[in-house]
C-alpha cells in the first residue's frame, strides 16, 4: 500500500498497553485474538492502529502480539509479528489475514468498548453511518471501499494503455456489410406462393433485387440470375424465423510493418413480419508485430463488456466456453475479406505471402494469424501455394508436426518434396493430402510408376496407413495388390466390420510373418494365398512357436517407462504393459488374434503392445492395444472384435488422461 510510512510505523508496532493475561475474553474458546486500538500521528499522518493479541502459550503468560494494522484515510497495511512469516508487511484486508471463515466477527473481539468506539469514530467520515453499527463492520467496509477504489484505478490505467496501443487504427471497410451479405452469408429467395404459376417473383436476399425463378419449391435450391448466388427458396407462408451468423476476418496495416487482424461477427435476421436486420460488430483484434531479429510478437485483444468507460477492449482471447456451451465470439476462423489485401500487405514482410490465393484455393474459412506467423518462419509456403498445393500449405501451417514430411532446406521441388516433378499433377488433384505425398515416395522407392487409378483406389477405400501399403508394394505391383485385396474383401466383407483397411492390415501382418519366417515372397502361391485366413493363421502359429525368449530382456527393460507413460485404471479396467514376449504370444492365443507376431516389433521399439484387463481378473486377456508414441493404432478383443461400449468409454478417459489420440 502507498501513502503510509513503513519506517515510521515501526516505532508504533505496540503503541498501548497489552491486555492482561487474566482477561476473561481469553477464556472464550472460539476467540483467537483480542484487539487493542489507538489513534496516533505517524509520519505526519493520523492513523488508526489495531493490535491483535493471541493468548499466551501457557496460562498466565503475557499475550502475544501477532498483528499490528495501520489504517489511514486512503490506505492500510499490516505488520505480521509471527516468526515464520514470509512477508512482514501484508496488504490483505483485516478479515483476510487468516483463512478462517468470518475471521473478524467470529475469531476476534475488542478488549474494551473504548477500543471499538475509537474504530467507529475513525471510520465514520469515510463510511455510511448505517454501516458503522460495530467496529468490525466499520473497518471492513472502509477497507473494502479502498480496495474497490484501487481496483477501479488499476482497471482505468490498464484501459488507458490499451486505448493508447490501439490508437491510429483505420476504420473497417465501408463495404464490409455489403460484402458479407452478397458473398458470405447464406442467401434466400423469398416468395409468395401462387398455385399454377410456372415462374414466381420474389426477392434475393444477397443482392436485394426482385427476380423471377421457375421450378420454385419451398427449401429447394436455385441460382439468382442477377448476382449468381446460390439460393435457398423460402415460401413466406411456410417459413419461420430465420437467422444466420458468420465470422469474417479483415487484415489491415497497423503501425510500421505491423499487421492487425480484426475478427468481425455478423448476424443476419429474417423475422417473418418485420424488416430484415443485420448486425455487425468487431470481437477480436490480433496484432502481429515483426521484430528486428525476425521474431514475431502477437498481441490479442477482445471486446469485453467489463469496462469502466475508457475502452471496451481487454487483453487476451475471449473465453472459449460461455454458459456451458461453446462461445461463438471466441471463434477466430472465418471468411477472409480480401479486397484490401494487396494494399494492406504492400511493403510489409508479408507482401508475397499468397494469402488471398491460399484462401481462394482452399474454398473455406481460415485462421489468418497462424498463416501469417508460419509464413515468416517458413517462406516455402509461398512456393506451395503457387504450385496449387493448398493441402500441403494447410498441413505445414496448421499442424504442429507439419514440416516433418518435407525438406525445407531443399532448393527445388525434387529436394523439398522428395518426388519427381512429373508426379506434381497427382498432388494437385482435388482431395489430395499428405498421404498422397507419402504414397508417391513409397511407389518411387519400390520402383513403381504412380497412377491415378491406384490413388483413387486408396482414397475410395480410405486406406490411411500407407506404411502397410509400403510393405506390400515391396513385393508386388500396385495393380496386383488392388486386385488381390478387392478379392479378399469381397469374400470377407459380410464377416468383417473393418472394411478394406482391415483386410490390408491383416495382409500386412501376414507379409511381416512371412519375412520373419524367411519365406520366398517371389512365389505368388505364398504372396497371394487362395485361402488367406488359413495361411495367415498358420504363419502366425509358426511365429509363436519360434523362440521369443530372446526378446524378454528388451521388453522387461521397458516396464518402468511404459508404466509411467501408459498405465491407467478407471471403472474396473486397467491398462498394463507386458512383462515378457511370452505374455504377448499368450495374449494372441487366448484372444485368437495375431498380436503374438508383434513381440519382435515391440522389442525393437517399433511399436508398443498393451493389455486392457479387468482389475478383478488381471490374468485373463480382455482387449489388446497397439500404440506408437501418442497414437493408438488398433484395439482388438477376442477374434478381432471391436471395443464394446464399456471399453470405448474407458479408452476415451485413457486418451484424455495420457494425451493420446487415434492414428490418422
Amino acid at each position: 500500500m502507498s501513502g503510509i510510512d513503513k519506517k515510521a510505523c515501526r516505532q508504533f508496532l505496540e503503541p498501548g498497553l497489552a491486555p492482561n493475561s487474566d482477561c476473561g475474553l481469553f477464556l472464550v474458546p472460539k476467540l483467537k485474538y483480542i484487539i487493542r486500538t489507538a489513534v496516533k500521528i505517524v509520519g505526519h499522518r493520523r492513523l488508526l492502529i489495531l493490535c491483535l493479541y493471541a493468548r499466551g502459550d501457557t496460562p498466565g503468560d503475557r499475550p502475544r502480539l501477532t498483528y499490528t494494522a495501520f489504517q489511514a484515510s486512503d490506505s492500510f497495511i499490516t505488520y505480521d509479528h509471527q516468526p515464520d512469516t514470509k512477508t512482514v508487511w501484508r496488504t490483505a484486508m483485516l478479515e483476510n489475514l487468516e483463512r478462517d471463515y468470518q475471521f473478524l466477527t467470529e475469531k476476534c473481539a475488542f478488549y474494551s468498548r473504548p477500543d471499538e468506539v475509537r474504530v467507529i469514530n475513525f471510520c465514520k467520515p469515510h463510511v455510511a453511518v448505517q454501516l458503522c453499527d460495530t467496529g468490525f463492520s466499520a473497518i471492513s467496509h472502509m477497507q473494502q471501499q479502498l480496495r474497490d477504489k484501487e481496483t477501479l484505478q488499476r482497471q482505468k490505467n490498464r484501459e488507458r494503455r490499451i486505448r493508447s496501443r490501439l490508437s491510429g487504427l483505420n476504420p473497417l471497410p465501408c463495404d464490409l456489410e455489403d460484402w458479407l451479405r452478397r458473398k458470405v452469408l447464406p442467401s434466400y429467395f423469398f416468395y409468395d406462393y401462387k398455385k399454377g404459376k410456372k415462374s414466381v417473383h420474389g426477392l434475393c436476399s444477397a443482392c436485394g433485387q426482385e427476380i423471377k425463378l421457375t421450378g420454385v419449391r419451398h427449401n429447394a435450391a436455385g441460382i439468382c440470375p442477377h448476382c449468381g448466388r446460390e439460393l435457398t427458396m423460402k415460401s413466406n407462408k411456410k417459413r419461420g424465423y430465420i437467422w444466420d451468423r458468420v465470422t469474417a476476418t479483415v487484415v489491415q496495416r497497423f503501425h510500421g510493418d505491423s499487421l492487425i487482424i480484426r475478427i468481425v461477427k455478423a448476424y443476419h435476421d429474417f423475422p417473418k413480419n418485420r424488416p430484415v436486420e443485420m448486425n455487425c460488430y468487431e470481437e477480436t483484434r490480433i496484432i502481429i508485430d515483426p521484430r528486428k531479429n525476425g521474431a514475431l510478437d502477437e498481441e490479442v485483444y477482445h471486446n469485453s463488456g467489463d469496462s469502466v468507460g475508457i475502452t471496451r477492449w481487454k487483453k487476451g482471447y475471449p473465453p472459449v466456453s460461455y454458459l456451458f456451451q461453446r462461445n461463438f465470439n471466441a471463434e477466430t476462423c472465418g471468411f477472409l475479406y480480401y479486397k484490401n489485401l494487396s494494399r494492406a500487405l504492400k511493403g510489409t514482410p508479408w507482401q508475397y505471402c499468397q494469402l488471398r490465393e491460399f484462401y481462394e484455393g482452399v474454398h473455406d474459412q481460415m485462421e489468418v494469424g497462424p498463416y501469417l506467423i508460419s509464413y515468416r518462419k517458413i517462406p516455402a509456403i509461398e512456393f506451395f501455394v503457387k504450385l496449387k498445393l493448398f493441402w500441403l500449405a494447410t498441413h505445414v501451417v496448421y499442424r504442429q508436426d507439419g514440416t516433418k514430411d518435407i525438406n525445407l532446406d531443399g532448393k527445388n521441388l525434387r529436394e523439398v518434396l522428395q518426388i519427381d516433378p512429373s508426379d506434381l499433377p497427382l498432388l494437385q488433384k482435388p482431395g489430395a493430402d499428405i498421404r498422397n505425398l507419402r504414397l508417391l515416395r513409397i511407389l518411387r522407392a519400390a520402383g513403381h510408376q504412380p497412377s491415378e487409378e491406384f490413388f483413387s483406389w486408396v482414397n475410395a477405400n480410405e486406406l490411411v496407413e500407407v506404411n502397410q501399403l509400403a510393405l506390400a508394394l515391396n513385393h508386388t505391383t500396385p495393380h496386383k495388390l488392388m486386385r488381390y485385396l478387392d478379392q479378399l474383401f469381397s469374400k470377407l466383407k459380410k464377416s468383417t466390420y473393418r472394411g478394406c483397411a482391415g483386410v490390408l492390415s491383416d495382409y500386412s501382418d501376414y507379409l511381416g510373418f512371412c519375412e520373419q519366417l524367411q519365406y520366398d515372397l517371389k512365389n505368388e502361391f505364398i504372396l497371394f494365398p487362395k485361402n488367406f485366413k488359413r495361411a495367415h493363421d498358420q504363419a502366425n502359429d509358426l511365429i509363436k512357436q519360434h523362440r521369443v525368449e530372446q526378446y524378454d530382456p528388451q521388453i522387461a527393460a521397458m516396464q518402468k517407462e511404459l508404466k509411467d507413460r501408459y498405465q491407467f485404471r478407471s471403472d474396473g479396467l486397467i491398462v498394463l504393459p507386458p512383462h515378457s514376449a511370452r505374455e504377448i504370444v499368450v495374449e494372441g492365443q487366448k484372444l485368437h488374434h495375431c498380436v503374438g507376431g508383434y513381440a519382435r516389433s515391440m522389442a525393437e521399439k517399433r511399436t508398443v503392445i498393451l493389455f486392457i484387463r479387468q482389475e478383478a481378473k488381471r490374468n485373463k486377456p480382455f482387449f489388446t492395444v497397439e500404440v506408437q508414441g501418442d497414437k493408438i493404432y488398433q484395439v482388438r478383443g477376442s477374434n478381432n472384435r471391436k471395443p464394446v461400449p464399456e471399453v470405448s468409454a474407458f479408452l476415451d478417459k485413457w486418451k484424455k488422461k495420457k494425451h493420446l489420440d487415434d492414428a490418422a
